[in-house]
């Protein structure tokens, strides 16, 4: 796998984390494997990423209200609180698995072939609020 993209995001100037896409071909495709590397800048605790992930989900209609929950409860998880110049890497290895790392140490895995498109969505869905982030990401 190699970086394919690269994104910061910030809000009212803050900084609030760095993203590469990591892709195994010449470029990103959601059937390939293919991880997100996020490396925060500030500390900010699981439940507040999880809650921004689903509301993103939400906001873009991926998945139904049972799905969003069921989400939401395997991300509650495997989704680490993080502080600045933490690491962590959501790896799509197929089309039905999901694994998080924090710091090199597998946190957990979500075995839904729904979850991965869902969660990428986030940074990579056409109508995602992050367009600054996935124009990057995908190097648009």
């Amino acid at each position: 796998m190699h970086p394919f993209g690269k994104g910061r995001h910030s809000w009212w100037g803050v900084q609030m984390y760095d993203a590469t896409l990591w892709v195994a071909g010449p470029q990103w495709s959601p059937a390939e494997p293919h991880a997100l590397d996020l490396e925060p800048k500030r500390t900010v605790p699981s439940s507040a990423l999880v809650k921004a992930a689903i509301d993103e989900m939400r906001n873009l209609k991926v998945g139904d209200e049972r799905q969003l929950k069921a989400w939401q409860t395997e991300m509650s998880q495997v989704i680490p609180d993080v502080k600045a110049g933490d690491q962590v890497v959501i790896f799509c290895t197929d089309a039905n698995h999901t694994l998080i790392f924090l710091n090199d140490s597998g946190k957990g895995e979500i075995d839904d072939a729904s979850f991965c498109p869902a969660v990428m969505s986030v940074w990579l869905h056409p109508q995602t609020r992050h367009q600054a982030m996935r124009k990057s990401l995908l190097r648009h």
